[in-house]
């Protein structure tokens, strides 16, 4: 299934019938969709680059760890 844009959203048509929703409502309806939805993109892309930068943070703690885990060897050894 393809991935809808607040665009796809924004852009859909609906046929036009005689006895059916309020136009007004309906669209009130998708702005609140549409603005939601941009809302959990940015959150969703935020949330991406903070995952990124814990793992990088974690792979550089590993690299300390593993220093220090070896300077306290060195240590001993003396």
């Amino acid at each position: 299934m393809e991935r809808l844009t607040p665009k796809d959203i924004f852009n859909k048509d609906f046929p036009r019938e005689r006895k059916g929703y309020s136009r007004q409502a309906v669209d009130e309806f998708l702005d609140l969709v549409i603005q939601n939805y941009e809302e959990v993109l940015e959150e969703n892309e935020r949330l991406k680059e903070e995952l990124e930068r814990a793992k990088a943070q974690a792979v550089n703690r590993e690299v300390i760890d593993d220093i220090l885990h070896r300077l306290e060897r060195l240590e001993r050894m003396a």
